[in-house]
């Protein structure tokens, strides 16, 4: 599965770009958050890796703006697992293991869409990447 993440812009909010989409395409879309209004907003999608491409690419041809969603990463050498990062993520990414070292779950990150841990590291040792 690909997550992506979608802007839409003011002048598309109108129009059922996803339900089009998923129509057009065929394709299961699993909506991981969204927020989307009048005036614009995101959607972060999961979609089958072998119909990524394509569903992208229609996304895109409606006017929706598509990126990859950006990942978080943890620098373990700077993380003394204080813990700070734990409370605030909204889908529980982040725990303790047996030793009380901070583990991330990657698969279910929001990743860029999010990224609240960031800003609670008080070492910075929880970056976006590219």
């Amino acid at each position: 599965m690909v997550k992506v993440l979608l802007k839409f812009s003011d002048k598309v909010t109108d129009q059922p770009i996803t339900s089009q989409v998923i129509k057009e395409k065929g394709v299961t879309i699993n909506i991981l958050s969204a927020h989307v209004d009048q005036q614009g907003g995101e959607m972060l999608i999961e979609i089958p890796e072998d119909e990524a491409e394509g569903v992208i690419e229609a996304f895109r041809s409606k006017g929706v703006k598509v990126e990859l969603r950006r990942l978080i990463e943890v620098n373990k050498e700077k993380c003394f697992d204080c813990g700070g990062c734990i409370s605030l993520c909204p889908v529980n990414v982040i725990t303790y293991d047996a030793e009380y070292s901070v583990v991330f779950d990657e698969e279910k990150c929001l990743g860029s869409t999010c990224a609240l841990c960031i800003d609670a590291c008080p070492v910075r040792a929880i970056e976006l990447i590219t």
